[in-house]
């Protein structure tokens, strides 16, 4: 948690060095999914389909130069987290809803104007999340009894912004988010651990003022 407001802090005094910035908010649907592994004898992991979740929250963008930019903000981000566990007596299949903060920190490269006010766009950074909430599907857990409270992914995407105004922007796009960490918290005791990673795939839409 100290990193994390180290971060924020950080942010807020370089943003008084930039000379431009861009507020908005975006809103984007997504299909989550998770990579899971395990090396367990007794158990055989795979992961069990994905869902449709959301990101939502206010974004900012720091103008560096014409063309690029630092891009952040403070997002809520759903997630799907699933597994299905084969063993000679059975298979178990567990979903857990997961709900993070993000903060992403990523750098955006701008083309020159493609047409009339429209600029595409190519995303690339990491993010950092605070896991505020893990629910299972059923009252019942048996694999994962928590999900660690730190996450983080690697962030690309591309898109399209359409000026629409003075100071009025439009964007949509996709990215994919691909996990970096283990999540998985505490588990039943096993020969082996489980290493779970969430991932997903976004359709981005927003806007800037």
């Amino acid at each position: 948690m100290r990193k994390f407001l180290l971060l924020i802090i950080f942010l807020f005094v370089a943003s008084t060095g930039f000379s431009q910035f861009k507020l908005g908010f975006k809103f984007s649907p997504t299909i989550s999914t998770n990579r899971i592994d395990s090396k367990s004898d007794t158990v055989s992991f795979s992961t069990d389909g994905a869902g449709l979740r959301f990101v939502a929250g206010p974004i900012a963008d720091f103008q560096l130069t014409e063309n690029y930019f630092v891009s952040t903000g403070l997002l809520l981000v759903s997630k799907r987290a699933g597994l299905k566990a084969r063993q000679p007596s059975g298979t178990e299949v567990e979903e857990y809803s997961l709900q993070y903060i993000q903060i992403p920190v990523t750098l955006k490269l701008f083309t020159n104007e493609v047409a009339l006010d429209k600029r595409i766009y190519f995303q690339m950074g990491a993010t950092m999340e605070v896991n505020v909430k893990d629910d299972p599907k059923k009252d019942r857990y048996y694999y994962v009894e928590d999900f660690k409270l730190f996450d983080s992914s690697l962030l690309i995407g591309v898109g399209l912004e359409y000026k629409v105004g003075v100071n009025t922007i439009v964007f949509g796009g996709f990215s994919y988010s691909r996990g970096l960490l283990n999540t998985v918290g505490d588990q039943v005791r096993l020969d082996d651990d489980i290493t779970l990673k969430n991932d997903y795939l976004a359709l981005d839409l927003g806007i800037k003022f």
